[in-house]
């Protein structure tokens, strides 16, 4: 039987380039995105296109009963999903005293509880596979944070924590899991996460002031943007060779060798350690 990916997020943007990489690895691929005209039209050009089953379907990941038909329906279709990105990520720039409590309640239940949420749904379905293989998309942002960006680099955060439990936990089953940190892309992220927002949140996602305090806190994250295509290059080889990390562009090797050297500063210390 051919393998089943599903990726949500997937009708537009790295999604959508992820969902290509697995269509041109020859797999059936299942769109799942809020845009549900728009995930159905992304898999009938797939399947034409390459010539593999695939269906798009209307999935809210705030919304659990959402996820779990869509779970259901995949069961139905094809009885298991070898490969499964949790890829939706919705942006929402603040100043810490601008962010309100409802701001943070949406993006960290999209990001975060939606993540989960997804990962609970579909692992039955990972678990009738003979090598399942979960995926999360974090962000580069964890790797060299930015101001402005508390809530989204939170939530970020915690789907990096979300897959590293996982990894261990799914481990004796033989699901591999991977966390995927992409950098800046042409896409269309901030109009998605627009769209997305509640009536009652709804504003900008970001004024000119905090692209601009973006920029002066952290100038490399404008320097290596990239297409979601060159964005997803290797990562659902990366994905299926059970890669523990994936960063997909830039250049981060001082911010984690300084975070590293602290780190570590840190833990000698609390063992007792000269520093």
């Amino acid at each position: 039987m051919t393998d089943v990916a599903v990726i949500t997020g997937g009708a537009s943007g790295f999604g959508r380039a992820i969902a290509e990489g697995c269509a041109a690895h020859g797999m059936n691929v299942v769109v799942l995105d809020l845009d549900g005209d728009r995930a159905d039209a992304e898999a009938s050009a797939l399947a034409a296109a390459y010539g593999v089953e695939a269906f798009g379907l209307r999935v809210d990941v705030a919304d659990g009963a959402s996820v779990d038909v869509a779970a259901a329906t995949v069961g139905i279709r094809f009885g298991k999903a070898h490969l499964v990105m949790s890829n939706v990520g919705v942006q929402l720039f603040a100043s810490i005293d601008r962010a309100t409590d409802d701001e943070w309640r949406w993006l960290l239940d999209v990001n975060v509880v939606g993540s989960a949420r997804v990962a609970r749904a579909f692992l039955p379905l990972l678990r009738r596979a003979e090598r399942g293989r979960l995926a999360f998309t974090s962000s580069s942002s964890v790797l060299d944070p930015a101001s402005r960006m508390s809530m989204y680099q939170a939530s970020k955060f915690a789907v990096w924590g979300l897959a590293e439990t996982l990894r261990v936990e799914l481990a004796p089953e033989g699901i591999g899991v991977s966390v995927i940190f992409p950098s800046g892309m042409l896409s269309r992220h901030l109009e998605t996460s627009e769209a997305a927002q509640p009536a009652h949140l709804r504003r900008p996602i970001a004024g000119d002031d905090d692209f601009a305090a973006m920029h002066e806190s952290n100038p490399m994250m404008a320097q290596f943007l990239a297409t979601p295509e060159e964005a997803a290059a290797g990562v659902v080889d990366a994905i299926l060779g059970d890669r523990r990390y994936v960063v997909t562009h830039g250049e981060f090797l001082e911010a984690l060798d300084t975070r590293e050297r602290e780190l570590r500063t840190a833990a000698i210390q609390a063992a007792g350690g000269n520093l």
